[in-house]
This record gives structure tokens, C-alpha cells and sequence, in this order.
């Protein structure tokens, strides 16, 4: 996910898709030999190892940052663009050893660089023990720990308990909020002052509901409604898992019983979207399942205002101990497939399976096993799992952090249907919240359109990159895109081709290429330097073409300053 929520809202009639999916585990030939270390199989950190993806240095790549845990050390992995990796956190000042739980990644302050949140987990009995950390990015290759000073340095007032934690724009403010979900009770959600400090939201926010009696892991920020304002979901233990529906006006309200959720024993982890291509929302959640007890992973069907629980029917349920998931286009054939990591250290769990499942395009929804035929093996005690684009090849690769085990990358080659990915510039719009978080995209391509939605989400302690990712199937190029801003604006691009396009929210003046406020020479080279490269962006009458019709549009809205 990408880190979202993500839909197709139109029905495909199932083809055949040429090419071929399989992964490659590159995870030492990628340079990433770190792991995870902790004290003892059955501390409390045996439910840790956490990851998450981001481009640090803003040179176009994904880079990573994962945690060591209480006896390692933290790594912050920098992408040079051809999908090699190498450890700089000493550089960066992030080379810690602490009891750390998990990683969210979101630009907290609106400075144009990517941030990150590391949640702590304390030692029993010991107050205040692992507070949390925020890293903020200095934008010159190094980061500063400013939790206590933003007030996020601790999530409850006893022992700090910390394990997932999200960024999003949950009053559409354009500044990013953050919660985060305690297994002991200390849910809290911070509201972003705007000045580089939070507040603790009150209980009113949540209609008064007891945040305490909640087992949190997993939180995630999505508009499961369809009305603009990002829904919390948040997956926790214990039949504890919990829908909050966002009224707007900064509250929300309780509706896991409206909805039919809550049905997962243990929750664990989570992702989104929509499996079926009914054009809504679907929420996947794992748990623990076993031949004596548990419910098994949870595939929470949308029917528009309820969940069916599909997850059994659909060939997903079983998946023994679950924990860091994802949602999709593995193969590019346009339609959401599904991974989770697995593990417990002890009894029949030890030798779990990471799972890949691929969407059969049918109706119902049915998911196939192709964990052996894709050539993905991984039996290690997965916790976080991300999904993300190392190498820059078009299509999403799987990064999994194993409890007091190594790293494991496995690199997608797949070959055959290609793919179009977005990423968003809203620096220049203060009305929306920085890397496109609320965004929608609407995508048509070989007859049906796809969507994707852009909020904060954690699969399992761990985070996938900020873009959207489209499988075109037998498409060769989309034929019409159309972005929804989270303020209510959009823009339509049509006949976009295969690739990787940064998409600017300039609002009410396209040819402000630069979003100064000013038209001057170096719009006029950066539109140039778009159209000869043909960004959809550029083609600023919208008919696919780029030719002398856009020039000309270019000067009458220059000359006219947008007027």
C-alpha cells in the first residue's frame, strides 16, 4: 500500500494475463543483513520487529528504516536507486539500541521531508521505561529526536506501551495527526497543533468511549465510508478491534457493531481494499488460528454501510499466527492480492509461513495460495511487514522484520503487464496534508477503473511506501486519471503512460510550475523540461497529446496570470 486504502469500481471481466510472478529472496545481495535481537523468546518484545519505508533523502528512491530491538541496533538503509542498500544511521544520528515496537513514517511539520515515529514498549513495572521517539528530518542527512519537545514522547502515563502508530489527516486541517495504539490501554490520539507540537486528544473526541479497554496493535487512517474524512481503524487483540467513524468536526463515533466487525480473535495486523471491485472499502485482519482455538484472519467484506465476513469462503482465513499484511497488484492484472507474515516462538507456530494469496477475479472474491509457486519462502518469525518498490523496476517488493531473526527482502520479477505509480507534491497548497495523505485517484484502463486512496496506515508495526500503485493488465496505457484532493479540488490527465510521475497540487494555476506564487523564466523551463518529457501534468489541455495546443495554452494562461 502502499499504505492505503484502495479500491476498483468497476468490474472486470477476467482475462488472461500474460507474464510471469515470482519473488527472489535478494536480501543479502541488497545489502540488507541487519535484524532484530531481543532478550528472550517470551519477553513481551517476542510480538516486535518493525520497519518502515520512506524516500529520507528525497533522491526519488525508497529508503528504509528498521528497528534492532532492545539488543540491537536501529538501521536506516539508503536506496541509491538501482535497489542496493547501505546502512547509514550512524551518519544520520538514528544508530539506536532501545525496546522499540514499531515505525511510522509522515512529514509532521510540513518542511518537505519525510519524518519518523518509533514507538517504545517499557519493561514491566518500570515506569516510563522505551519512551517514544520522533525523528525529525533536518533535510541535510541527519535527523533530531523531538518527541519530548513535541509531546509524543510518551502514550500512556504508566508504563509506556506503545506498539503501532499512523499519520493522517483526520480533521483535514493539511497537517498530518498521529495515533497511536497501546496493548495495554494507552491509545491516545495526537492532534497536530500545526507548530510542530501535539495534543493528546480528549475522551469527548471518541463520544467518551474507553480507549483504555483496548488491546491496540495496529491503527490505521481510512475513508471506509466514502465521505472524505478518513475512518480510524484499529485492529487489537482479544476481540478488541475497533471502527471509529469520523463525523467530522474532530470527533468520532464508535461503530464496530454497526458495522459487524470485531469478529477477530486475536488481531494483529491489517490492510485495506477493495477485493471484489465493487467500488468499496474491504478491511483484511489478521489473527491466530489453530486446530483447538482462534478465529483466523478476518476478510471484513463492505456492503456499503456493513461487513460480511467473507474469509473462509474467500481462502484467506487460515494463516496460523498472523501478524504484518498487505494489499496488492502483484502481478499487475488489476486486481488486489494479499500477503501476511506469520510466526510464534513456540508450539506448532514456529516454522509459520509467509503467505501470498492472488486475487482470482471472481464473484465472490476467491483468493488462490501461491506462496510455492511464486518461489517466496520465508518461515522466520515475521512481525512488520511493507511492501515497496526497490529497484524502481514498476512493480512491489516485500520487505519482512522477523523477532530476534534477520532481515528478508524478496524482490518481485515479475515479467509481462506493466504498471503506473504516483506520487504527490501538496507543498504548495496548505490546505492539504503534506505526500498526498486523503488523496484518491480514479484510474481507466482496459475497461475498468481502478482506485486508490492515499492515508496513513500500519500493516504491523511497519509502514509501505507513500505512493500508489496501478496494475494496467493488458492495458497499454491508462486512459484517463482523474485526482481527488483531499480539499475537494481535482485535476483529470488523460493517456498516461506506463512509469513514475510526482503529481503537483496547483490549484487554480497549472503553469505555476514552480508553486512560488510568481510566473517567471523558471516556470517556463520546468513546463518545457514536463512536455518533452510528456508528464501528464503538462498536457494542459487534457487530450493525451502533447503538441502545439498546450504550448499555446501555456502562454495564454502565462501571459493572462491565470486571470
Amino acid at each position: 500500500s502502499w499504505p492505503v486504502c484502495t479500491l476498483v469500481v468497476a468490474i472486470a471481466v477476467p482475462v488472461s494475463i500474460a507474464g510471469s510472478l515470482s519473488f527472489t529472496d535478494a536480501t543479502n545481495s541488497a545489502g540488507l543483513s541487519g535484524g532484530h535481537a531481543t532478550p528472550g523468546a517470551f519477553d513481551i518484545e517476542f510480538m516486535a520487529a518493525g520497519a518502515a519505508a520512506g524516500d529520507f533523502d528525497r533522491d526519488g528512491d525508497q529508503d528504509l528504516f528498521v528497528l534492532g530491538g532492545s539488543l540491537g541496533v536501529d538501521k536506516l538503509y539508503i536506496n541509491n536507486g538501482l535497489g542496493q542498500f547501505s546502512d547509514a544511521a550512524v551518519e544520520w544520528g538514528v544508530d539506536r539500541t532501545h525496546r522499540t515496537t514499531g515505525a511510522a513514517v509522515g512529514d509532521y511539520n510540513n518542511d518537505g521531508w519525510l519524518d519518523i515515529y518509533v514507538t517504545g514498549i517499557g519493561t514491566p513495572g518500570v515506569p516510563l521505561t522505551a519512551r517514544n521517539v520522533l525523528y525529525r528530518n533536518n533535510g541535510d542527512g541527519s535527523f533530531t529526536d523531538v518527541a519530548a519537545a513535541a509531546g509524543v514522547d510518551v502514550s500512556s502515563a504508566d508504563q509506556n506501551d506503545a506498539f503501532g502508530a499512523a499519520f493522517g489527516d483526520y480533521d483535514r486541517d493539511g497537517d498530518l495527526d498521529l495515533f497511536v495504539a497501546g496493548w495495554y490501554g494507552g491509545n491516545v490520539l495526537f492532534i497536530n497543533n500545526g507548530d510542530g507540537t501535539f495534543s493528546a486528544a480528549g475522551a469527548s473526541v471518541f463520544g467518551g468511549f474507553d480507549l483504555s479497554s483496548v488491546r491496540g496493535f495496529a491503527p490505521r487512517f481510512c475513508d471506509i465510508t466514502g465521505d472524505g474524512r478518513p475512518e480510524l481503524l484499529l485492529v487489537a487483540d482479544f476481540f478488541t478491534s475497533q471502527i471509529f467513524d469520523n463525523l467530522g468536526g474532530g470527533t468520532f463515533s464508535c461503530t464496530t457493531e454497526t458495522w459487524g466487525s470485531g469478529l477477530d480473535s486475536n488481531g494483529m495486523g491489517n490492510t485495506t481494499g477493495d477485493f471484489d471491485n465493487n467500488g468499496l472499502i474491504d478491511w483484511y485482519v489478521t489473527s491466530r488460528i489453530s486446530q483447538h482455538d482462534g478465529s483466523g484472519n478476518m476478510l471484513y467484506m463492505n456492503n456499503g454501510a456493513t461487513f460480511t465476513e467473507s474469509s473462509v469462503a474467500a481462502g484467506v482465513n487460515w494463516g496460523d499466527w498472523g501478524w504484518g499484511a498487505d494489499a496488492v497488484d502483484f502481478d499487475h492484472d488489476g486486481w488486489l492480492d494479499l500477503v501476511a507474515t506469520n510466526g510464534f516462538n513456540g508450539g506448532p507456530f514456529t516454522n509459520d509461513p509467509t503467505r501470498v494469496w492472488l486475487n482470482q477475479r471472481t464473484d465472490p472474491v476467491t483468493f488462490t495460495d501461491a506462496t510455492a509457486a511464486t518461489g517466496l519462502v520465508h518461515t522466520l518469525q515475521g512481525r512488520g511487514l511493507l511492501t515497496f518498490d526497490a529497484d524502481l523496476d514498476g512493480d512491489r517488493d516485500i520487505l519482512i522484520a522477523s523477532n530476534n531473526q534477520p532481515l528478508a527482502y524478496f524482490r518481485n520479477d515479475l515479467t509481462g503487464p506493466s504498471s503506473i505509480r504516483f506520487a504527490f507534491d501538496t507543498s504548495g497548497e496548505p490546505s492539504l496534508a503534506p505526500d498526498g495523505f486523503g488523496t484518491r485517484v480514479e484510474l481507466d484502463a482496459g475497461g475498468a477503473t481502478q482506485v486508490r486512496h492515499l492515508d496513513g496506515g500500519c500493516n504491523y508495526q511497519g509502514q509501505s511506501e507513500l505512493t500508489l500503485h496501478f496494475g494496467l493488465g493488458v492495458a497499454a496505457v491508462a486512459d484517463e486519471v482523474r485526482v481527488h484532493w483531499a480539499d475537494g479540488e481535482s485535476i483529470t490527465l488523460i493517456n498516461v503512460r506506463t512509469g513514475l510521475y510526482t503529481i503537483t497540487a496547483r490549484h487554480g494555476c497549472p503553469v505555476d510550475w514552480v508553486r512560488d506564487g510568481v510566473l517567471d523564466l523558471a516556470d517556463i523551463s520546468g513546463w518545457i523540461a514536463g512536455f518533452l518529457a510528456n508528464h501528464p501534468q503538462a498536457d494542459l489541455v487534457a487530450d493525451g497529446v502533447y503538441d502545439l495546443a498546450d504550448l499555446q495554452s501555456f502562454i495564454v494562461q502565462f501571459i493572462s496570470g491565470c486571470q
